[in-house]
Formats: structure tokens, C-alpha cells, sequence
């Protein structure tokens, strides 16, 4: 089942979260720190979060992040098929990566042109030929997916 917008952005605010926390945290947290060795630890915190909050869950059997697993979505090939922890995480890097390198445009744009037709897809989907699913398959969520879905995409379902 193809998830809603708001269950993929759900789960990048919970993933980022993480990080912005850490990020302000030493920005104005080591203050008392040498100012010689607080660029060097700054980036050390960072890079590590980044691994434990991005990476590292992506590397688990699950091949999950923290906002994927409570949105109960997940990234797999376009057949269908588990996708390689080396995809995902190839994937996870190439996203965060273009997002702070254009300050955040590439978000907006990619989450603007997510398609939700049959396959709930953006830019770095489409680069690294995957897709997103929703886990949930509960009565509830299946109510909310077709209340969300338009004539068109109903129509081409039946198809």
C-alpha cells in the first residue's frame, strides 16, 4: 500500500528531530570548551549522531530509521523486494546530504514532487529505483488511505 504525504514527512520530522536537538545542543552547549578543539568535537557529535540516528538503524534486520518504524513505513525496491542495506543507507546519505548542501530546497522540492498515484516516490526514490510502503495494514489506516485518495488514483487502481 502506498503511504499518505503526511506519514513520510512524519517520519523525516521524527529522524531530523534527533539531529537538530544534538545540533543545537552543541552549538551552544560547549561554550566552555577550547576554542581550538570545539570545531573538532562539534563535528565529531555530529557525525556520530548522524551514524546512530540515521545509519545505524538502517543496518539493523529491520532496515528501518526511528521515524520509519513509528509511521510503520518502509523503503524497499520498485518490485517489491527487500531492498540491500547498501541501497538504503546509500539513499538515507544522498538525501540528508543534498538537503544541507541546498539549505533544505531539495526537501521542499522533493516532497512537492512526490508522486502518489500507485508508488510513493521523490527524487532520491527514482535515483536509487526504490519506493516507500506503508506497513500498516490496519482497518483504521486503510479508511484514512482511501479517504485521502483522489477519483484519478482510484480510478487507476482498478485498472
Amino acid at each position: 500500500m502506498v503511504p499518505r504525504f503526511e506519514k513520510r514527512v512524519r517520519a523525516f520530522a521524527a529522524d531530523i528531530s534527533g539531529l537538530i536537538i544534538v545540533f543545537i545542543l552543541t552549538a551552544f552547549g560547549l561554550a566552555n570548551v577550547d576554542s581550538t578543539l570545539r570545531p573538532i568535537l562539534q563535528v565529531s557529535i555530529l557525525v556520530l549522531t548522524f551514524f546512530f540516528l540515521i545509519i545505524f538503524p538502517n543496518l539493523t534486520k529491520a532496515k528501518q530509521s526511528f521515524g520509519k518504524r513509528i509511521q510503520k513505513i518502509k523503503v524497499v525496491n520498485l518490485d517489491g523486494t527487500e531492498a540491500s542495506k547498501v541501497k538504503i543507507v546509500s539513499r538515507e546519505v544522498f538525501k540528508y546530504f543534498f538537503s544541507t548542501a541546498t539549505f533544505g530546497l531539495y526537501l521542499v522540492i522533493a516532497f512537492f514532487a512526490l508522486t502518489e498515484k500507485q508508488v510513493s516516490r521523490t527524487i532520491h526514490d527514482y535515483i536509487f529505483k526504490t519506493k516507500v510502503i506503508d506497513l500498516d495494514t490496519s482497518p483504521h489506516n486503510q479508511h484514512m488511505n482511501d479517504t485521502f485518495r483522489t477519483k484519478t488514483m482510484k480510478d487507476v487502481s482498478l485498472k
